[in-house]
Parts: structure tokens; C-alpha cells; sequence
């Protein structure tokens, strides 16, 4: 019927097809333990790179932001220098009005690009989801800063506006329209040009030589919806770079995780990196377990929640206590102790870190690894 395959891929035994016309895209997959199969019909749109040419030349960082701004102190946001110099972006944090996360982020581009790139290149900018916390800072530098960087594409799987407006309580979601509309109207005046690229689960991607694959997108939850909170379509896919890998969460939530946990084996989550969900507050022992990691990333703010601090808060929960008390787990590094830098592959010099065996400890201040 003048289809083509674009692309197909097998995670952990579940297929995964995607077909392409001159109108349509079809992404079909079909999950071997659950036998649920889904068909996602679309207009023909901006296609995932399959293999994209880096040239290496730098040592790959990996930067996790401390936001702080007179909204909230808060978000989630991480800068990636791949090995040619460029950057992949993870979401960005919260932002405006002060300005402070866009400088920051701008800050940190201009230090870590190469001496001959004349502005830096973001080669990707991915966002998990569209809560303010992770779309604000990106809102914020677009007005910033559109003319100072190159934007080679946007990746993300937001939902459609009816669900969007029925989703979370009524400050969320005044706060995610408030954003839509400024991220929106960032796309259409500042990068009309810049693809964007709506991936689907099993969809596989390349961003220079970091290598991705989606595990979940909101679609995997049909006939539900993200009616019980946005947080529901959280992206969670994997990074396999600079010969470590990566679990990106975002703020990925119960229903999402009862999906993948049915859909796929312990193999599948395995990574050397996991991105602690929700600042903390979301993920199980069930998924963390499996992913089994040797790092954990939390973006937790520097602030209280209740009667104490929202760090102490996290760790008290059952999923990050697994974590701390994990004896397979070398550090977990938390953002709220401020911006760091860590070179990839990462391996912690000796002497630098103290093993903490329990969540009855103190914990120590996250070491100045880079002099930063």
C-alpha cells in the first residue's frame, strides 16, 4: 500500500516496526509476555537518526544542574558534551523570571565547547516531559540566548492538548499551560527550522555517539491516559555512551512503571547510571533493583519539604533507601549539593568519595571532582 520500512528493532523479544509513506508514519509493536500489540498512526514527520557522524576529539562530560530561581528551587536538568564537542541536553529545569538557570546553562556551554567551535552546538535537546521543572530553563535561554547556540533538533512525545488540560491539579496544570504556551511560541519564533523529532517506544536513535533506544511513552498507556498526573508520560529510554550506560526517568509514575515492568526482564533496565524518578519521590524497588546500577543521578532541590529538608525526604523513601543501601552502588550523586562535572567513562579516583552503607549516616558533601 506504498509503505516503506524505516526502521526495525527488537528489545528483550518485543518487536518493534516503523513503516513510512508519502503522508504517514506507522509505528507498530507488539509485546511478547503482555501480547499487546499497538499501532500508532501519524503524519509523516521528522524521523529518528539512525547513525549521525562524530568525530572525537574532547573527553565527554556529563553536567548535572542545581536550579535556583525565586519560583522554586527545583527541577531537572543535565548537559552532556558528546565526544565531538557538541551537547546533547536532558531537560532543563524550572527558570524565569530571574534568569538564572538560562545563564547558567549558557555559562557552562560557553567553558565546555571547544576553542574552535565559534558558538556552541547542541546537537539534541530531549525532554522527558512538559512540567515546568524540566521544559522552564529551556523557555528561559530560548529568549536568552536563541542567537548564541546552534539547535540541530528537539526530541520529545508530548500529549495532545485535551489530555494536557485534564491532567494534575490545578496549579500544575496552570503552571504546564503558562509553559506549553511559551514553549510553543519559542518553536515557532526562534526555531521554525530546527527539526522535531516525536519519538514512539522502541524507536532507536543516534545523537552523535550516544545511542539511544524508548522504552515507554504515554501512547503504552491506552485505553488510560495521563488524566491521573503528567508526570504519566514521562519518556523513560536508555543511553548507551562513552562505554557506560544510562536509565533516563525523568518523572516517569506508577502506571508507566507497572507497564515496563511486565513488558520487559531485568536485562533490559540494567545500567551503569539510573536517574533516581521524580527528584526522588517516584520510581520502586522492583525497577531499580533490576536496573541494578553503580551510579545514581537524584535532581533534588536545596530546600525543605515538611519538616525537613526534601533530601532527607527522598532518602527516607523505600525505592532510595534500596539504593543507598545497595552494595553494587558507588555514589549517589545529588544536584542539591550544586552544578557538578564528571568526566565519562566515569570512575571515581580513590580517596575522593566515602562508601555510605546505610541511610542511618551522615552523608558527606559530593567531592569537587573537576576544581569547578
Amino acid at each position: 500500500n506504498g509503505f516503506e520500512v524505516y526502521d526495525e528493532n527488537t528489545i528483550d523479544g518485543n518487536r518493534f516496526v516503523t513503516l513510512v509513506s508519502d503522508e504517514l508514519s506507522v509505528h507498530l509493536y507488539r509485546f511478547s509476555k503482555t501480547k499487546v500489540m499497538r499501532v500508532v498512526i501519524e503524519e509523516l514527520g521528522e524521523l529518528c537518526t539512525l547513525g549521525d557522524p562524530c568525530e572525537e576529539t574532547v573527553t565527554p562530560l556529563l553536567t548535572g544542574l542545581k536550579g535556583s530561581t525565586v519560583v522554586a528551587v527545583g527541577g531537572m536538568g543535565y548537559i552532556i558534551r558528546l565526544s565531538d564537542g557538541s551537547f546533547l541536553m536532558i531537560d532543563s529545569g524550572m527558570g524565569d523570571p530571574d534568569h538564572f538557570d538560562s545563564t547558567q546553562i549558557m555559562d557552562i556551554l560557553l567553558a565546555q565547547k571547544p576553542e574552535w567551535a565559534e558558538k556552541p552546538v547542541i546537537a539534541a535537546w530531549i525532554f522527558t516531559h512538559l512540567h515546568g521543572d524540566h521544559v522552564g530553563a529551556f523557555n528561559c535561554f530560548s529568549l536568552d540566548h536563541h542567537d548564541d547556540v546552534e539547535i540541530e533538533r528537539l526530541v520529545f512525545n508530548f500529549p495532545r492538548e485535551e489530555e494536557i488540560e485534564l491532567s494534575d491539579s490545578p496549579y500544575m496544570l496552570d503552571d504546564t499551560i503558562y509553559r506549553w504556551n511559551q514553549f510553543k511560541k519559542n518553536l515557532a519564533d526562534f526555531y521554525s527550522d530546527v527539526p522535531v523529532v516525536k519519538v514512539h517506544t522502541g524507536d532507536r536513535f543516534d545523537v552523535r555517539d550516544a545511542h539511544f533506544e524508548v522504552l515507554y511513552t504515554h501512547e503504552d498507556l491506552y485505553p488510560d491516559s495521563i488524566i491521573d498526573g503528567l508526570n504519566e508520560s514521562s519518556l523513560l529510554f536508555k543511553m548507551d555512551f562513552a562505554g557506560q550506560s544510562y536509565l533516563w526517568t525523568g518523572d516517569f509514575a506508577s502506571l508507566g512503571n507497572d507497564i515496563v515492568l511486565s513488558e520487559y526482564s531485568a536485562e533490559t533496565f540494567k545500567s551503569d547510571f539510573l536517574q533516581l524518578a521524580h527528584h526522588g519521590i517516584n520510581g520502586s524497588v522492583d525497577l531499580y533493583s533490576k536496573a541494578d546500577p553503580v551510579f545514581a543521578l537524584l535532581p533534588v532541590w536545596d530546600g525543605p519539604w515538611g519538616k525537613t529538608s526534601a533530601y532527607e525526604y527522598m532518602l527516607s523513601l523505600e525505592q532510595n533507601r534500596w539504593i543507598v543501601d545497595s552494595p553494587n552502588v558507588k555514589q549517589l550523586i545529588a544536584t542539591f549539593c550544586g552544578t557538578w562535572t564528571i568526566e565519562l567513562p566515569y570512575d571515581p579516583v580513590p580517596g575522593t568519595f566515602e562508601r555510605i552503607p546505610t541511610t542511618e549516616t551522615v552523608y558527606p558533601q559530593y567531592p569537587d571532582l573537576l576544581g569547578k
